[in-house]
């Protein structure tokens, strides 16, 4: 979906544009809609974001000790401190894609899982996977309304050569009627005979993602590192993860629907080390 200019301007989907993307979202599994960041944003975000990265990987040893312990060869995956700017409002409670979500989720909606994914050149295929699985697993054998979406803010233009995300649109609406049907060998072989499209999309879009969706990361043959953001939301009543820990400064700080989303996380007076903020 493009943002119309007037949405844009007034940070709000249009009625008809909200029922186009809900619509979708309920349809394919996911939603894309350009046009939410400026370019010159993004840029910003990018070069701190970067900074970030860099010194979580020095911590952690390089990128070569994450070979076989997590999204695959050069697939690295980073929390984010919750201080600026990764904890501006716009990125982590954007008005846009609120609107999209509690539209989905209904407006106690929360958020505890805040995420990054970086593909470096040279990374390898992942697994077909999905975030979460049905509700109720096989106790009922019909997909019920989305529980939880991952909101990906992409860093960069995604495209086929630096691995764009492969889904399969209407795969988060399949209910297993076996538990083993939900593993990676049995998907691997399951989406042989499905139809996937690729996130080819331009920085500055947002996608809102059914967790339940089978996606893989894809191999990134540029020379350039491609990464995105990934924020989980989830229905009010549904467990959350690990709380986050947010600084005292940054929930002071957060306008009052910000706060409401991310209630139910741990205030702190600071963060630890690794999660520190970015030096100025």
């Amino acid at each position: 979906m493009q943002l119309m200019p007037e949405e844009r301007t007034v940070g709000k989907l249009s009625d008809v544009s909200l029922k186009k993307a809900l619509r979708t979202l309920r349809d394919a599994g996911l939603v894309v809609i350009e046009d939410v960041f400026d370019r010159s944003w993004v840029t910003e975000f990018r070069a701190a974001y970067d900074e970030q990265l860099e010194r979580y990987l020095e911590s952690k040893g390089g990128i070569d000790a994450f070979t076989g312990k997590t999204f695959g060869q050069n697939h690295i995956g980073m929390h984010l401190p919750m201080v600026v700017p990764f904890s501006d409002p716009q990125v982590i409670a954007n008005p846009i894609a609120v609107q999209v979500m509690a539209a989905a989720l209904g407006d106690d909606l929360r958020c505890s899982f805040y995420h990054s994914n970086t593909a470096y050149p040279g990374s390898k295929y992942q697994h077909v996977h999905r975030d979460t699985g049905p509700v109720f697993r096989t106790e009922f054998q019909v997909p019920t309304p989305v529980t939880h979406v991952v909101l990906n803010i992409p860093l960069c233009d995604f495209t086929l050569e630096n691995g764009s995300t492969e889904v399969w649109p209407g795969s988060h609406l399949i209910v297993d009627t076996d538990p083993t049907d939900g593993s990676a060998d049995e998907l691997e072989a399951r989406v042989e005979h499905l139809a996937s499209t690729r996130t080819n999309i331009p920085a500055g879009s947002i996608v809102v993602r059914d967790l339940r969706m089978w996606h893989r990361g894809m191999p990134n043959n540029s020379q350039e590192v491609r990464t995105m953001l990934a924020i989980v939301y989830q229905r009010g009543w549904a467990a959350p993860p690990k709380p986050l820990e947010i600084p005292r400064a940054t929930w002071k700080a957060w306008p009052e629907e910000a706060r409401e989303i991310f209630r139910g996380n741990t205030i702190v007076e600071s963060l630890a080390t690794e999660n520190a903020a970015v030096p100025a």
